[in-house]
């Protein structure tokens, strides 16, 4: 049987972003039998007109794709124009030297929707479109994007209030690679007691995510009894933490490693997730849902984790509501049991990657004998 051959395409695409580990782990699960992949990146080049920076190349995540046998084709990109809005072409790059649409059957982005290059270059690729945004610059429609996966049905509902082709629509939640559940080492680690209850949460090391709510929570219930743990997260948590008084409290260092990240959520008692604009679909939830942890979360403008957190787990829309969970699940052990094991059955039943894969490999192989077009 003749494989499938796919281009993953993406700038600073060995990030240890959400949208990058995404891309990562599906061109490493498809079946090889089937499936052949050549997955493009770019390093995190300067972003002219734009002071944010993208995070970069991240070592553990270039090593992961290293040692399932990806072909990484890196690209030089000297910059990338952002200063006069979509598509921010890329400046100085050898991309066009290296790639060849009429090689691939299909080619692999992970983007917000909207025009954006190499894509809108391309005439005779056909796409798969993993969309991570909700089209807040604008969506693109092609003849040649073959299909558009969306994360949740709160992601779908926006999509097509901003316009989307609902005939293109694929729902397919966020991809997570899981390891066989072991003993965790994180809290003899770092010297954290078993005795004590954690609240904690993972996130990569970026200010324009940063929320205020889950540590002004915990400033509000703190006591002998508990502890915070965060891993990576802006330097913000940190000043807040000091300017809260906080003493019950570790940050530990932001790290791609996904066996560490497990051990990691292994180590809580409460998933405590907040970032500042929502959320399309969490990968870290769906971490924390596999670990049969109970999350509190809060609103933002994306509300894609409301589904997640339904029947395992709290929203909140204020930190004295959130702090108000907090202390429900600390004193309460049977809701706290409950919640746990609505967790996993939410994990196993929606969110397995083994589901999910195999949504994508029914996709792909209808994009390439006709019948999903």
């Amino acid at each position: 049987m003749k494989k499938i051959k796919v281009a993953f395409i993406k700038f600073a695409g060995l990030a240890a972003g959400g949208t990058e580990k995404y891309l990562q782990t599906l061109a490493t699960n498809l079946p090889k039998d089937e499936f052949e992949v050549d997955y493009y990146y770019t390093h995190a080049a300067p972003l002219l007109g734009n002071s944010w920076k993208h995070p970069t190349t991240d070592s553990e995540r270039k090593k992961y794709m290293e040692s399932s046998g990806i072909n990484l084709i890196h690209v030089s990109c000297a910059a990338r124009d952002d200063r006069y809005g979509p598509p921010h072409e890329w400046v100085d790059t050898d991309f066009w030297a290296l790639f060849d649409e009429e090689k691939y059957d299909i080619v692999q982005t992970g983007r917000s929707g909207y025009r954006e290059y190499p894509f809108d270059r391309m005439k005779k690729s056909l796409f798969v479109d993993s969309i991570h945004g909700c089209g807040a610059n604008g969506i693109e429609k092609r003849e040649n994007i073959a299909a558009t996966v969306l994360l949740s049905d709160a992601h779908t509902a926006e999509w097509l209030r901003q316009g989307g082709d609902r005939h293109k629509i694929n729902i397919i939640s966020p991809l997570v690679e899981m390891p066989p559940k072991t003993e965790s080492p994180t809290r003899r680690n770092h010297g954290i007691s078993d005795k004590s209850f954690v609240f904690g949460m993972h996130q990569g090391s970026r200010d324009d995510i940063f929320s205020p709510t889950p540590l002004e929570a915990y400033s509000l219930i703190e006591n002998d009894e508990t502890m915070f743990v965060m891993l990576g997260g802006s330097s913000k948590y940190r000043a807040q933490a000091s300017r809260l008084g906080l003493s019950n409290i570790k940050f530990l260092d932001f790290t791609g490693n996904s066996q560490k990240i497990h051990e990691f959520v292994a180590s809580l008692d409460v998933f405590s997730h907040g970032r500042n604009d929502g959320e399309v679909c969490s990968a870290a939830i769906i971490e924390a849902l596999y670990h049969k942890k109970p999350v509190i979360t809060h609103t933002g403008l994306n509300m894609g984790h409301l589904e997640q957190v339904a029947e395992c787990g709290f929203m909140s829309h204020t930190a004295s509501e959130y702090a108000r969970y907090m202390v429900i699940l600390l004193k309460n052990k049977s809701l706290y049991d409950i919640l746990s094991e609505r967790a996993w059955e939410k994990y196993s039943r929606v969110y397995s990657l083994e589901t999910n894969i195999e949504k994508y490999t029914k996709l792909y192989r209808g994009i390439v004998d006709g019948t999903a077009l």
